[in-house]
Parts: C-alpha cells; sequence; structure tokens
C-alpha cells in the first residue's frame, strides 16, 4: 500500500535545489533525489540499492570514502570544498558545463539505524566569481609590481629567487629568467646579514629597520641597496618578499658630505693652527679667550684706570712719608689729618678692588636675609644727595614684601650704582622711580630670565632719560664696557651688579628706548625663613672685659698678621699666631683652649677650609672667620658651613674686632 508520510518525504526532497544521497551502515544507495540525478545522468531506480562505491569510476573518491568511513564510525561531519577537490563527482551543470560543488558528508539517526546522508550544493556561480576576481586581483598586483622602479624579489625559506620583477634587470644587471631559480647569494656574496634578517622574518619576529647592503651587479661593480623584507604564506609554503631601494645616490651625497665636513674640518685646523702660530698669546679655550677680552679691554682704559690707582697709591704714600717725617722731626699735631688721606685713598682703592672682583664674580659674599623694603630707607638720603635736586625720586616699596638671602652692602652698592647711573642719563632733570614687588614665574618666565620657576622679588631702578640704543643695550653688562668719556667711568658699574646678582642665583636685565628712558630689573629667590637680628652699631668697640678668650690667628703675611695680633691684645684677648697651616694644626690638635679661628683662606701647605676642617675633627664647634682678598670658591655659598663666616680684604680693623667679638659673643650664648 502507498506510504503518504514517505511519500511525501520524497517529494520535498525531490523539491530541492540541493544534491542527496543517503547510504546505509553497508554503504548501498537508499536516497538519490532529482537534482543528483539529473546531474550525473544516473536515474533514481538505477542508483538505488547499488553500492556507492560502484556507481563511478575509481580513484575520484579516496577523501569521500574516508569521510564516509568517519562518519559511519565517529558519527564526524566532513565539508569538503571546491578549492580543495573540485571534482568528486563527475557532474556537470544544466548548461553542460562541468559543476564545481561543494560536499557535505554527515550521519542521520533513522529509527534504530544510523544512515549517512551526503549534501552535494553547486557552487559554480560564486567559485566562477571568486576566480575572475582573483584574476583581476593578481593581474593588478602584476602590474604594480612590474612598473615598480624598487626592485622587488620573492624568495623561497631557503633563499632562492621565486620571482623577480623588471626592475631587478636595470639594477643588477640580470634578466628575470636569469634570477628565478638562482640562489641570492648571486646577488649578495656577504651572506650575515642577509641570512641573520631573513631568518628573523621566516620565524615571525619584527624586523623595524631597513638592512643596508652591498650587492655585486653582473659586471662586477657595487651597488648599496636598503632592504625591506616581509613574509607571506601561501597554502602550504612561507615566502619572503623582498623590496630593495637603491640608495647610491643618497650614499654618494653623504659620503661628497662627509668629505666635505672632514676637509672643513682639516682645514679649519690648519687655520686654528695658524691662527694660534701668529697669535700665540690667545689660548684657544672660551675662558681664555673671555679672559683675553678683559685684558684687551683693561688695556683700552689703562690711561684711566692707572691713573686713578697711581692717585690712590699716592695719597697713600704720600701720606705715610709725611707721618714719618713729622714723627721724626717731632711735629706731630697736624700727623693726624695726613693718616685720614692715606686711610680715605686706601679705602677707595679697596672699593674699586671689589669692583674687579665683582665683575669677575669672584667677590666673596656674606649673605644674610634681607628686607628690601628696609635696606632701601637706610640709603635714600645718600641716594637723594647723590641725584642732586633736579631730579624727583620716588620710591614705591610693596606691601608683605618677601625676604632675600644676599649680602646687603652689595645690595646696597648695587642699588647706589643705578641710581647714579639713572642721574647721569638725565642731564636736564626727570624722574627716578624706585620699585619692590612679589613675583612668581613660571617655566616659560623662568627660562627667558635664565632662572628656575618659583618665588622672586623683584627691585626695579626706572628713570625717564635718554635711554639706550640696541648695540649698547647689549653691551651693558659687559666688562669695561662705557659710553662715558675717559676718566669719567671704569665701565665696572653694571658688570658688578651682574656678578653680584648672578651669585645670588638671581637675574638682571634691562628695559630701554632711545628718548623714553631706562629700567633695570633685579630679580633675587625669595628667602622662606625669619629675617635676622639687627646687628650692634659699629660706632663703639668695646673690649670683652678681660674673658680671656683665646683666639688663633693664621695669616702668612706678616704685616697682616701683627696688626691683627696687637687688635687682639689692645682688646683683651689672647692671641696665638701661626704662619701656615701645618704650623696652626698643630696648636689645634693639643690641648691648647682656642675660642676662634682667624684664618686666611690662601695658605702655604695647606689652605684655610682644609684647616677648619682638619680642626674640627677634634674641636667639633671651633668658630671659624674666613679673610680673603681673593678666593674663587669663598664666592660660592656652599664654601661656608654651620659657625663659618668670612671678612673681605682689605677691612678697617673696627670691622674685624666687631666680627670677632660678634662671634666670640655667639660661642659664649650657645
Amino acid at each position: 500500500m502507498p506510504d503518504p508520510e514517505r511519500d511525501l518525504s520524497r517529494s520535498v526532497f525531490d523539491s530541492l535545489d540541493v544534491g542527496l544521497i543517503l547510504l546505509d551502515a553497508k554503504q548501498r544507495v537508499g536516497l538519490w533525489n532529482t537534482w543528483f540525478a539529473a546531474m550525473s545522468g544516473m536515474s533514481t531506480d538505477a542508483a538505488v540499492g547499488k553500492k556507492f562505491e560502484d556507481l563511478f569510476p575509481q580513484g575520484e573518491f579516496s577523501r569521500l570514502k574516508s569521510a564516509i568511513g568517519a562518519a559511519f564510525d565517529s558519527g564526524v561531519s566532513s565539508l569538503l570544498t571546491h578549492s580543495l577537490h573540485p571534482a568528486l563527482f563527475p557532474l556537470k551543470t544544466r548548461a553542460g558545463r562541468p559543476l564545481i560543488h561543494d560536499v557535505r558528508v554527515s550521519t542521520v539517526a533513522y529509527g534504530p539505524t544510523t544512515l549517512c546522508l551526503i549534501q552535494v550544493v553547486d557552487v559554480t556561480v560564486a567559485a566562477e566569481r571568486e576566480r575572475i576576481l582573483r584574476e583581476r586581483q593578481n593581474a593588478r598586483y602584476d602590474a604594480v609590481v612590474d612598473s615598480a622602479p624598487d626592485v622587488i624579489l620573492t624568495l623561497d625559506a631557503a633563499g632562492t629567487v621565486q620571482l623577480a620583477n623588471p626592475a631587478a634587470q636595470a639594477q643588477f644587471g640580470y634578466s628575470s629568467a636569469e634570477l628565478v631559480g638562482r640562489h641570492i647569494g648571486i646577488l649578495f656574496p656577504d651572506q650575515t646579514a642577509w641570512n641573520d634578517t631573513q631568518s628573523a622574518v621566516m620565524n615571525g619576529r619584527p624586523v623595524t629597520q631597513p638592512l643596508d647592503v652591498i650587492a655585486r651587479r653582473k659586471d662586477g661593480t657595487s651597488s648599496h641597496l636598503e632592504v625591506s623584507l616581509s613574509r607571506w604564506r601561501s597554502e602550504s609554503r612561507t615566502f619572503v618578499t623582498a623590496i630593495l631601494r637603491d640608495v647610491n645616490e643618497r650614499r654618494a651625497a653623504e659620503e661628497a658630505q662627509r668629505q666635505a665636513s672632514q676637509a672643513l674640518a682639516e682645514l679649519n685646523a690648519t687655520l686654528e693652527q695658524r691662527v694660534t702660530e701668529r697669535t700665540a698669546q690667545l689660548m684657544q679655550a672660551e675662558e681664555a679667550l673671555r679672559q683675553s677680552a678683559k685684558m684687551e679691554a683693561v688695556g683700552q682704559l689703562t690711561g684711566g684706570i692707572a691713573h686713578d690707582f697711581n692717585n690712590l697709591l699716592q695719597g697713600i704714600l704720600g701720606s705715610l712719608d709725611r707721618v714719618r717725617s713729622r714723627i721724626a722731626q717731632g711735629r706731630i699735631s697736624d700727623v693726624e689729618r695726613f693718616l685720614d688721606g692715606a686711610v680715605q685713598s686706601a679705602n677707595r682703592a679697596a672699593a674699586l678692588t671689589h669692583r674687579l672682583l665683582a665683575f669677575s664674580r669672584r667677590q666673596p659674599v656674606d649673605p644674610r636675609p634681607v628686607d628690601i623694603n628696609i635696606l632701601i630707607p637706610t640709603v635714600e638720603e645718600l641716594l637723594r644727595r647723590s641725584i642732586g635736586e633736579a631730579i624727583d625720586m620716588k620710591v614705591v616699596a610693596a606691601n608683605d614684601l618677601w625676604l632675600v638671602r644676599c649680602d646687603g652692602n652689595q645690595l646696597e652698592n648695587a642699588l647706589l650704582n643705578l641710581t647714579i647711573n639713572a642721574r647721569d642719563a638725565m642731564p636736564n632733570g626727570g624722574t627716578l622711580t624706585i620699585t619692590t614687588a612679589n613675583m612668581t614665574l613660571d617655566g616659560r618666565q623662568a627660562v627667558q630670565r635664565e632662572l628656575s620657576a618659583g618665588d622672586y622679588v623683584c627691585l626695579r631702578v626706572s628713570d625717564t632719560g635718554v635711554g639706550m640704543p640696541a648695540d649698547v643695550r647689549a653691551r651693558a653688562f659687559d666688562p669695561f664696557y662705557t659710553t662715558k668719556p675717559i676718566g669719567q667711568g671704569t665701565g665696572l658699574g653694571l658688570s658688578m651688579i651682574y656678578g653680584f646678582v648672578r651669585q645670588a642665583d638671581g637675574s638682571v636685565r634691562i628695559d630701554s628706548e632711545v628718548g623714553k628712558g631706562t629700567t633695570i630689573e633685579i630679580l633675587l629667590p625669595r628667602y622662606q625663613g625669619e629675617a635676622d637680628a639687627a646687628p650692634a652699631p659699629e660706632e663703639t668697640v668695646e673690649s670683652p672685659g678681660g674673658q680671656h678668650e683665646v683666639v688663633l690667628v693664621v695669616e702668612d703675611e706678616g704685616v697682616v698678621r701683627l696688626l691683627i695680633v696687637e687688635l687682639l691684645n689692645d682688646l683683651g684677648y689672647h692671641a696665638l699666631e701661626a704662619a701656615d697651616g701645618p704650623s696652626a694644626l698643630r696648636i689645634l690638635q693639643s690641648a691648647q683652649r682656642v675660642d676662634l679661628l682667624v684664618t686666611d683662606i690662601g695658605l702655604p701647605g695647606l689652605n684655610g677650609r682644609q684647616l677648619a676642617d682638619a680642626a674640627r675633627e677634634r674641636r667639633p664647634n671651633l668658630k671659624t672667620l674666613f679673610m680673603t682678598g681673593y678666593a674663587e670658591n669663598a664666592a660660592a655659598k656652599s664654601f661656608l658651613a654651620s659657625g663659618m663666616e668670612i671678612i673681605a680684604k682689605p677691612f678697617t680693623m673696627d670691622i674685624l674686632s666687631i666680627k670677632i667679638r660678634e662671634m666670640i659673643e655667639n660661642k659664649a650664648r650657645h
């Protein structure tokens, strides 16, 4: 009897646009639908019941038979695509062309029985479209490779050339046919770098820098190339594509530049040698050139400076000669005026010497916390007397001005110098304005002033005078540079200010315009502590009154040592003396009491700082007062440790006595 359910299933299978074959466990055909019958040319009645392997010629079904066996044995499904096996079945399309198909093998359960289902799908149109696209893509790739100006080679893992574009013949002289099948060594005799790089690329390691190689052409000449390597894989093999760029012109240009630089260097060396031979007094180092420039400037100003020093020395020597003559004659009533003249000349000489040291930034400093708003009124009367009545002076002081740490005496001198310069710039009168302000610099502002970012105190001195042209403004801080007539200026004022400010870790700059006046701005770093207590008045110098403190004086200049020892004895101290460092150290390492060490910095055998450090190993709390007329290291803040102070030569005995008294009294209090 008819089986409606089976007839319906068969009708559905026949209506599908795919081929269906159903095999039993003995691989006999149970279903052969209409689509497969049409494509294979074998009817359903002829196929059903037959062994599957008997329906087609042997040799075409090895992979298919393996997939059927795997499906029955373990239930594994397989997809055999046309790209792997395009002719599993001798099928044709309805137009008569060979059919390109995908075959899927799977199992289905039918009651207690397991059946194998083979599905065949027509992918002829899709495969043809893929083939056309691939051919077009390959054609475009070939066109790009063939027209590329750089050599493009494809190599296998062994380094054998598989492809060479036309640029290879232009570069190496070998045709593509001559290169294909040959080892890359025909082009690169030195294989070390090439092999290492190719191995890295083949193993998937990144190579970021191009490889520089020298190739050997067919005619034996050499060529410099820059090589980039990349890896690609086919279905079964790995290849390397090498792009070789001709860098001969670049190398030639680099070599020409190198030779030109070498020639220029040799020329410069020869020229420098000739200049050195002709100007033996000039040293090649920058510091020597700078010192030479200073000496040249000194030479230009010899008349003015030598004139000043000779006048000062004449005042000192002449006054002392008159004193000696009066004493010899017993006429001492007017000796004091000659002594006053000698002292005045000596003080002026000392001031000029300090200026010479200041512009070279070798001036020893005595840094202390300073309130500029308090300092200005102490010198204001002097400033007003210096500028005269034709100039109106204004002081604009900021509220809550921060403290700075610097040498107050040098800051006073700087302010006096700026005031005098402003006066000279306003011969017909005008306005002088002194301004103070707090200022915080960000990174950009600090770089413009050659400072670190942070808090600073600003001191400005402005005038309404003639101003400076650009060339004068650019050289204003140069040592010995002056626009004043000979004899009216040494050119040390602004350079002294520059040296002092830089020594204090600050900056100074000029803003000036011809006919509109000049502003000098000084920035000094903010001090975060409290101001020191005001020093005792300098008018009175009292003896410590029989406390018999012991002071060791170390000075290699006999006259200076004699004067200091005499002063100490007059003040009631017990003075010990030594002419050099080793002699002083023997005293300091003994049991002798020493309350204060007064020492010159420049000593024979052992300098003053070395002596103080050695003494502190035995006497850690020893107070030390350094004396110096010139000391490069003493100008640095790091030179002085706790309990150490410095006094610059020449000094008056009153100043020295005050300094000694302060240090001993501080020791006594502590």
